[in-house]
């Protein structure tokens, strides 16, 4: 606030100064000045004081009169102005000082009776008032630069020193806890021991013909309980052997049997226990490793470029002004892929209803950059400040469509699709195939989905969102929860393509009347937690389309190699609408399949193209 006052008191006294720059009759600053002042609607009061003070302390009384009748005139012309149509431009500013000065002086000059050895000076005069206005404009912008920064670069370097402080701190915690244990595939022979005394001393120490069966070193006895539990660890069950083997050697056999057999279980109970419990801190050290990422993330994210755009800033101002627009709180962000980001807040200096499309204009022109407002920001700027995001505008444009058919004899279909825009400049596509067909496998597949948005929407890489789902899936209370999940990552920006398949069938690219495939992926999600991600990456360019399926298309197509089947159709088909080639790649795919779908089909195609 003092800074605000400070600067509309530097304002004023400017204004007091034109007072005595000029000659004789001739100073035609002063109404250049304050029309060029009105304009920032700030401090009004106190420049029309202090303008006056200055006129008359250093004018005569005549050019006093002259020259505060000229500025009355141009503020009622502004005035007049912002009632009528919510703001004063620049150039009417500029016509009003004109006009008032012309005027004013020709009245004056009319009444004295020297008109005619006047108009020369008259005319100069209201030239150089009407020039002065733009130029005193443009120099008044620059005047809120150094104290409109509210940038506080200690505190957000703490701000990030502690988020990569928690970041090592996380990392630190998933190592620890990746490297306690490993997983044990089999028992050790210390552990095959130790069933084998448990064992013994449950049944063999209470019986009455234990001292004659174990009184050698190297008891029969001894050897045919090994056998018997060896025969378990193999197959689960004793073979005929090993039971034979143990009832000729002990009177209890069957119930050596029995106890023998609990406790290999109970064993293998604790072994598959104990490798759950290895899966578990694995999958809570990659969560932890996640969480780390993402604080990195945000630590380092964007570079502050406020400081290096204040010319630009300065001039979006007064483009803005143009427009009626009020801005404040101005920062400019270069984002880690060096892409640049403006945030401010705007607000109708008339409080009137403007368009953000106004004031995306000036942005593009201040910049001299495509910038587009974020997709959730504010079409109308009003009297109350509206904070605005903009973003640089993408190289490439993608529209998608979608061509389905469920299984013959089900009325929904077990795959789902998703497609998002974020602020990034990147377009993403899933598909994901639930087990099985009908409502429960369309109910798996949007769930999949659904984590997945979230995921990659709280910050999440697209491999960490992966391994992320396959833990939410591993842990839910449903059996037999597996989906296919088929991510497409398009940058905009630069035309690369990026897939991450778990589980999902091939994806295809269509570029002219050429046609190429990417692999796809192996287990379905939730099926192992360590199930590897195939990812593959390409270019894409205008006009290319990227076609992404569901297993079900490929299947009973009766050929040899269905991927390359695919490949051949679309190479014939000459489709620039995205629904239509999915439709038309669907109807081709059916004639192979004689109009059959035994399990559910879907077709997902993105279109790419320039940006004119």
């Amino acid at each position: 606030m003092k800074k605000e006052r400070l600067r509309q008191m530097l304002i004023a006294m400017i204004g007091a100064l034109m007072c005595r720059i000029g000659t004789g009759t001739f100073y035609p600053l002063i109404s250049g000045y304050f029309a060029a002042a009105l304009l920032k609607e700030e401090g009004n009061w106190l420049l029309g004081i202090l303008a006056f003070a200055g006129m008359a302390l250093s004018l005569p009384l005549t050019l006093t009169i002259k020259y505060s009748l000229t500025l009355l005139v141009i503020w009622i012309i502004c005035r007049l102005c912002k009632w009528l149509d919510g703001k004063c431009l620049t150039v009417t500013a500029a016509l009003a000082a004109l006009t008032a000065q012309i005027c004013i002086s020709f009245g004056g000059e009319l009444l004295v009776g020297n008109l005619k050895s006047a108009w020369p000076i008259i005319l100069a005069e209201g030239i150089v008032s009407f020039a002065s206005v733009f130029l005193f404009a443009r120099v008044l912008i620059y005047l809120p630069l150094l104290s409109d920064s509210s940038n506080h670069p200690r505190q957000r370097g703490a701000d990030q020193e502690k988020l990569l402080g928690y970041a090592s701190s996380f990392n630190g915690l998933a190592r620890s806890l990746g490297e306690l244990h490993t997983k044990k595939e089999d028992f050790t022979s210390e552990e095959l021991g130790r069933i084998h005394n448990e064992v013994t001393a449950n049944i063999c120490l209470s019986c009455n013909q234990c001292a004659l069966c174990w009184n050698t070193a190297d008891p029969p006895m001894g050897k045919a309980l090994i056998d018997y539990i060896s025969s378990l660890h193999r197959s689960g069950a004793a073979d005929e052997q090993a039971t034979e083997e143990l009832k000729e050697n002990c009177i209890q056999s069957e119930k050596l049997a029995i106890e023998a057999t609990r406790v290999f279980e109970r064993a293998s109970l604790n072994l598959a226990w104990y490798n759950r419990l290895l899966e578990n801190r694995a999958l809570i050290a990659k969560q932890m490793e996640a969480m780390a990422y993402i604080m990195e993330d945000c630590a380092t994210q964007a570079i502050d470029r406020t400081k290096e755009n204040r010319i630009s800033i300065a001039s979006l101002k007064y483009l803005a002004k143009e427009q009626g627009i009020a801005l404040e709180d101005i920062h400019v962000l270069e984002k880690r892929d060096g892409r640049f980001s403006i945030s401010l807040e705007a607000r109708s200096r008339q409080g009137n209803c403007i368009l953000v499309k106004s004031l995306t204009g000036c942005v593009i022109r201040a910049f001299d950059m495509d910038m587009v407002p974020h997709k959730d920001a504010k079409a109308i700027i009003g009297r109350l400040p509206v904070p605005i995001t903009y973003e640089e505008d993408t190289f490439f444009q993608c529209s998608y469509g979608l061509a389905r058919r469920a299984k013959d004899g089900m009325t929904i279909s077990g795959d789902n699709f998703s497609y998002s825009e974020n602020n990034d400049g990147h377009a993403l596509l899933m598909l994901s195939d639930g087990m099985g067909s009908g409502s429960n496998a369309c109910k798996e597949s949007e769930l999949v989905l659904e984590l997945m948005e979230q995921f990659v929407e709280a910050g999440f890489s697209k491999e960490t969102a992966l391994r992320m789902l396959g833990v939410a899936c591993v842990l839910s209370d449903q059996e037999d929860t597996y989906s296919t999940v088929d991510v497409c990552d398009l940058d905009l920006y630069e035309g690369k393509c990026q897939f991450y398949k778990v589980g999902a069938a091939a994806t295809f690219i269509k570029r002219g009347e050429a046609a190429e495939c990417i692999p796809g992926g192996s287990l379905p999600v939730g099926a192992d937690i360590s199930a590897s991600i195939v990812a593959a990456e390409t270019m894409v360019g205008d006009g290319d389309f990227v076609v992404m399926i569901t297993d079900g298309v490929l299947e009973d197509m009766h050929v040899l190699s269905p991927e390359d089947t695919i490949c051949e159709i679309l190479e014939t088909i000459q489709e620039y609408n995205p629904t239509k080639l999915a439709n038309q790649l669907l109807e081709r795919v059916l004639v192979f399949t004689g109009d059959e779908a035994k399990d559910d089909m879907t077709i997902l195609v993105a279109g790419i193209w320039e940006k004119n």
